[in-house]
């Protein structure tokens, strides 16, 4: 089952990963705090929010990997952006030149050499 969570890192450039990786780290930071002092309301709050700094670092690994490997990984925005243009271009009526035809094209002569029936 695909998570929504997942597809919406993956569609973030490397530069807007990074800084939901530093607010996801601030809002653990905060939950700790939360918690010292007892005033954590939802108690599953902690563990969403180290599984979306898991998350998050772990697509960034993915990206840092690929890179190494020759094949780096783009963003989800990016490749669906790629492939929206491509369809658009694909739908779109292909641009047909207009060429000017002489009379003399049209009286062409058969390739096997006989006559042509006009004369």
């Amino acid at each position: 089952m695909p998570n929504p969570l997942a597809d919406e890192a993956r569609s973030m450039t490397d530069v807007e990963l990074g800084e939901a990786i530093n607010e996801a780290y601030r809002e653990v930071f905060n939950l700790q705090f939360q918690i010292g002092t007892r005033q954590l309301q939802n108690p599953m709050a902690m563990r969403q929010a180290r599984r979306q700094v898991a998350r998050l670092r772990t697509i960034l690994r993915e990206r840092q990997l690929a890179e190494a490997a020759g094949a780096p990984i783009e963003p989800l925005a990016r490749v669906v952006d790629t492939v929206e243009d491509a369809i658009d271009e694909a739908d779109a009526p292909a641009e047909v030149d207009e060429v000017e035809h002489d009379e003399a094209d049209n009286n062409v002569e058969p390739e096997d050499g006989s006559a042509s029936e006009e004369e």
